[in-house]
């Protein structure tokens, strides 16, 4: 059978609902923050420069942006990075980089802002119409403070100032991405080894990375999409509309079939921070990847923690706290009464 077949299918059937969807199906009238109905294509426009305390746009954040090397060249932190012919413009944030050397560096990678109702339509999260630049700057001021070492917001593709679509996630491409522009930054810099942070899709690109790096000296992943595959199968089962019909899950990159490629000339350091209840990332699915790298030879340390939202899923600052401890050379006994102090504390 042509394997192209299937994915041929896949696209017939797409654009054929496309062409049935109803116009205008991005202005609900159940909401007024902007939408983008199942079917309907994004219409990207020229990156915007956000500076200081410009919110960040929710319209821009749904249809994805363009921009030019030049342009590009103009933007603070901006980053043009090519990837299959293709270039984009990566921004990030950083907070006591050195001018000279940096021998150890933070990173710490966002989860999805772009999330879909049961029927399908894309909206974006309230969390990220508050942010901007200014609220990024004093997150990283904090945890540079914690960590006493130099650290990075990364701003994926599409969102948080980068040019790019955000509807195009989980693909390699952004992993390879995120991936050239820690190179720039490493040789800008003068960075030597970096500590990566990532939560929910975050942890996918953290994940990713590595599997391909081999400057990577500790990970902390916080309720981390690392077994894409899985967790797919398992919304699938649970849409009102297939998502079978709204993206192509086979193009994916699933980090679990390449973790024998994580470099073990020194073995990294592997925290994963999972609430046993995550309603967004199944605990099956976080579980199965520590089950993965046990089984490839590797010692992750697995914590569960508690977090206070209703889908139990935000972890993210236990995972900047960890990463924090980790750079000071704290043990992983203290790591664990810190994160497990910091559950504490929320519930006071």
């Amino acid at each position: 059978m042509n394997t192209q077949q299937p994915r041929l299918a896949w696209w017939i059937i797409r654009w054929a609902l496309l062409a049935l969807a109803i116009p205008g199906a991005s202005h609900s009238a159940l909401a007024d923050a902007p939408r983008l109905g199942p079917f309907e294509l994004p219409k990207p426009r020229q990156l915007t420069v956000f500076n200081d305390q410009q919110s960040f746009d929710p319209t821009e954040a749904l249809n994805g942006s363009f921009t030019t090397e030049k342009a590009c060249s103009d933007i603070p932190y901006g980053l043009w990075v090519e990837v299959d012919g293709q270039g984009d413009c990566i921004r990030y944030y950083p907070h006591a980089l050195a001018d000279g050397e940096n021998q150890k560096v933070l990173v710490y990678f966002g989860g999805d802002v772009m999330l879909r109702s049961a029927k399908g339509v894309r909206f974006i999260t309230e969390s990220y119409m508050r942010q901007s630049p200014a609220t990024i700057a004093t997150d990283m001021a904090e945890w540079a403070q914690k960590a006493g070492h130099p650290v990075i917001f990364m701003a994926r593709p599409g969102i948080y100032g980068s040019s790019g679509d955000h509807n195009n996630r989980r693909q390699p491409r952004e992993i390879a991405l995120m991936g050239h522009a820690l190179d720039l930054i490493k040789q800008r810099h003068r960075v030597s080894s970096f500590i990566l942070s990532g939560h929910s899709a975050g942890g996918q690109i953290v994940a990713g990375l590595l599997n391909k790096r081999d400057d990577v000296s500790s990970v902390v992943i916080t309720s981390g999409l690392v077994s894409v595959k899985q967790v797919s199968d398992f919304w699938e089962r649970r849409r009102k509309l297939p998502g079978k019909l709204l993206y192509d899950a086979s193009g994916f990159y699933d980090l679990i079939e390449e973790i024998d490629k994580i470099t073990t000339e020194p073995r990294p350091d592997i925290y994963i921070i999972s609430d046993p209840e995550d309603r967004v990332v199944p605990f099956f699915s976080q579980l199965y990847y520590v089950r993965r790298l046990r089984a490839a030879g590797f010692e992750p340390h697995h914590i569960y923690a508690q977090a206070t939202d209703r889908q139990r899923h935000l972890l993210a600052q236990h995972g900047r706290l960890a990463a924090a401890l980790l750079a000071q050379g704290q043990s992983q006994v203290d790591i664990r009464r810190a994160v497990n102090e910091m559950d504490l504390e929320q519930f006071k």
